[in-house]
């Protein structure tokens, strides 16, 4: 018996190493992020049409991994956040991300990116700059990392 949940637990830590995954916290909605996937909370977003919006903007890029979700683009209008594919190759510029959704007419609350494995969440500071921000579940309530 003994034998048998040492090897599950090592067959469980391999196929963790493997996979990169975070989990973020919107407005009590708990989002899972695979490695290269991105996730913006969207501000004033409401219909289909919004929904619709958004993703025609992100069409237009080229960093949009469009085999994933639908087009690469999944919106949840309940929980105002947009979850987005991004292609392995591109190195994505979180400012495209937020060009996009002020273009169709949107604010960002907050955008996280997974990439290479790292979570960074990005804001905007007091002078309406795009940073990226430490964070903690301790310290940010709104939004938190759930590993």
């Amino acid at each position: 018996m003994k034998k048998y949940i040492k090897h599950v637990l090592l067959l469980t830590l391999f196929l963790n190493l493997g996979f990169s995954q975070s989990k973020v916290a919107i407005q009590d909605k708990e989002i899972q992020l695979n490695d290269n996937e991105a996730v913006i909370e969207v501000l004033g977003m409401v219909c289909s049409m919004c929904a619709f919006g958004i993703g025609e903007g992100f069409a237009k890029t080229d960093f949009i991994d469009k085999s994933k979700f639908n087009d690469g683009v999944m919106v949840d209008i309940d929980a105002q956040y947009v979850q987005l594919a991004l292609n392995k190759s591109s190195n994505v510029n979180p400012e495209n991300i937020v060009k996009v959704i002020e273009e169709a007419g949107y604010d960002v609350n907050a955008l996280f990116i997974l990439q290479d494995k790292k979570l960074t969440k990005f804001s905007f500071d007091k002078l309406g700059i795009l940073q990226p921000m430490a964070f903690n579940q301790a310290s940010d309530q709104k939004y938190s990392l759930v590993n």
